[in-house]
């Protein structure tokens, strides 16, 4: 065998042995012998159909970056050139010749492809001076046109003294697990935004180990971050329940255990600031394929506010039980035509039917006395035609079941309809019976002492008179006072007093207290008054038309009265003087101006 020989194999096999006997060669002896060419074209072959066999793409170059040899995927998949074109050349160089004949490859999502092929060679590089392996990823554009993602991984190899002789570079695809990764990324992004969003804490805890994890909104919950819950046992979390649930929380995870399946539980948990969360746990017991449990997963949402709110609902339906329980009225809710859909409260105390005779053959119109039905629906045709809210006041009767007669009081509010619904109707009815007697009976005593009060003031009123009477007789007996003026204003006051003594008389005797039927007291008080002037004049006549219910109250009557004493008594003094017959004709004219009554009254005298 020639030198050159000598040299050359003896330099392929040094960098074919790799620092963990995988690539082993023959040592230098071997060259020496005759049989070694044979030798070393076996040894070629058997590692070039071992890398061919292989389906993970492999290369290896010596110290100084040249390739030794590459299998044949690796020329097919990655490189796109036939292993000749390989074998012989640094990376760049075999970079230059794939971007020659494939343009198309010399960009990857805007990198440049000879950069990345030279941060590969400075990597090389660097590894081949400090011996050793290195792993990263590499993403690029295969021969094939394909995208992958490659694991790298790179290895030196030296001879039998330790030195570095070149590099082993194997690289394992996994675009699929890397697609996976970065879909299970993507989700878990989405999955974690949306539990935190949603204020969700996601857990799995292993029965065998006696570990859990959390993840979501764990500490936006709870003030606690994921990292606390996993370093302090789950035994002591128990101990952050609320006293009250704690060992019905205990019995439920007990059962889970045995039974497994899907679970649903509520509990009270204290946070970090010491305040409780309400918490709702669903989750699900796996079992192992010999049906045992083994792990839970679940979900704990925070349900505070839901809870308070259903308690102030809860406290508030109560409050409103206990109103319409003791609710001494009825409430109602009626449609658009007063059909009643809602009647509550003491129903039956009031009108003797139950709520269910109500709302099925019995209607409220039934049970009004039929004197006041009128009212209640001339109120209820107010209610329609008023826009708005209204609400109107009423009081009538009503008969029971048993035909009992009460008064109720009725307060109904309209209340107008909204986004195309009709109008309702709603209010409350009172039993207002025994008002109603204690103010009839109020207005009788009242009566009664206006009556008397009428008559006391008469009887006052007449003995001021007969005192006037026996003052004017005393004045007459004194010579002084023999003049007839002195007498007459005497008898004049007695007059007076009289006609207002007449009319509280008149409302004693007729059993009103504040009007006064004007006629009969007018006929009476010029009768009185016939009786006091006429003496020695009985061919005098009067003749009197007036009207009949002519009503006045007393402060129209009193003076009134004053005036057709005045009249009267000056036309028996004075009209018929020197006369012995005459006739004195009053009449009573009514007329109305600007829709209010008026009187006139007219005292005639004629001359016989």
């Amino acid at each position: 065998m020639s030198e050159s020989n000598k040299v050359l194999k003896k330099s392929k096999c040094d960098n074919v042995k790799g620092t963990s006997g995988a690539f082993q060669a023959p040592g230098p002896e071997v060259f020496e012998n005759p049989g070694a060419t044979s030798v070393l074209h076996e040894n070629d072959f058997f590692v070039k159909t071992i890398l061919d066999a292989m389906v993970n793409p492999v290369c290896y170059k010596d110290k100084n970056g040249v390739y030794l040899g590459v299998n044949e995927i690796f020329a097919r998949q990655i490189a796109g050139l036939p292993e000749k074109e390989i074998v012989g050349s640094t990376l760049l160089e075999g970079a230059l010749k794939v971007v020659e004949k494939f343009p198309e490859r010399a960009f990857l999502e805007g990198e440049s492809l000879l950069e990345c092929v030279k941060e590969w060679e400075r990597d090389d590089i660097e590894l081949l001076k400090k011996g050793g392996k290195h792993t990263r990823e590499y993403k690029g554009i295969c021969a094939d046109g394909v995208r992958r993602v490659f694991l790298v991984n790179k290895s030196t190899f030296s001879n039998e003294i330790g030195e570095v002789r070149g590099l082993i570079t194997v690289l394992q695809d996994i675009t699929d697990r890397d697609e996976v990764q970065r879909t299970l990324r993507e989700k878990g992004k989405k999955y974690r935004f949306i539990t935190e969003q949603t204020e969700l804490i996601i857990y799995e805890f292993d029965f065998e180990s006696n570990t859990g994890n959390l993840d979501g909104a764990v500490e936006e919950v709870t003030g606690y971050s994921a990292k606390d819950f996993q370093s302090i046992p789950p035994q002591v979390w128990m101990g952050y329940l609320h006293p009250e649930e704690l060992d019905q929380v205990n019995e439920n995870v007990t059962k889970i255990q045995k039974e497994g399946g899907k679970y649903r539980q509520e509990f009270r948990f204290r946070k970090k600031d010491g305040t409780y969360f309400y918490a709702e746990d669903r989750g699900v017991c796996l079992l192992d394929e010999s049906g045992r449990p083994y792990k839970l997963l679940g979900i704990i949402k925070d349900v505070t506010e839901r809870k308070l709110a259903h308690e102030r609902i809860q406290k508030s339906e109560k409050r409103y039980r206990s109103f319409i329980e003791n609710f001494k009225g009825i409430a109602f809710q009626a449609d658009e035509n007063f059909v009643p859909n809602f009647l509550h409260g003491a129903l039956e105390a009031i009108t003797g039917y139950t709520e269910e005779e109500f709302m099925s053959r019995v209607q409220w119109k039934d049970v009004i006395d039929p004197k006041y039905l009128p009212l209640v629906i001339e109120e209820e045709n107010k209610l329609r035609k008023i826009p708005g809210v209204f609400t109107v006041e009423m009081e009538y009767r009503i008969r029971d079941k048993r035909g009992k007669t009460k008064w109720v009081h009725e307060t109904c509010q309209k209340i107008p309809g909204r986004a195309g619904k009709p109008e309702i109707h709603q209010g409350v009815i009172y039993d207002i019976t025994e008002r109603k007697r204690a103010e009839e009976t109020l207005a009788k005593v009242d009566a009664a002492r206006k009556k008397e009060i009428h008559h006391r003031i008469k009887n006052n009123l007449q003995v001021i008179s007969s005192l006037l009477d026996l003052q004017a007789e005393n004045f007459s007996k004194h010579q002084v006072c023999k003049t007839p003026e002195v007498v007459e204003a005497f008898k004049e006051s007695q007059d007076r007093v009289i006609s207002i003594a007449l009319i509280h008389e008149e409302l004693h005797e007729n059993g009103e207290t504040d009007t006064l039927d004007f006629s009969p007291y007018l006929e009476k008080l010029v009768d009185t008054l016939f009786q006091t002037y006429r003496l020695g004049n009985t061919r005098i006549t009067l003749k009197k038309e007036l009207e009949k219910n002519i009503l006045f109250d007393m402060d129209v009557a009193v003076p009134l009265g004053l005036i057709v004493n005045e009249l009267v008594s000056n036309s028996l003094k004075h009209a018929f003087s020197g006369r012995d017959s005459g006739e004195i004709y009053i009449k009573r004219i009514l007329f109305k101006l600007s829709g209010k009554l008026f009187s006139l009254n007219s005292v005639h005298f004629f001359l016989g």
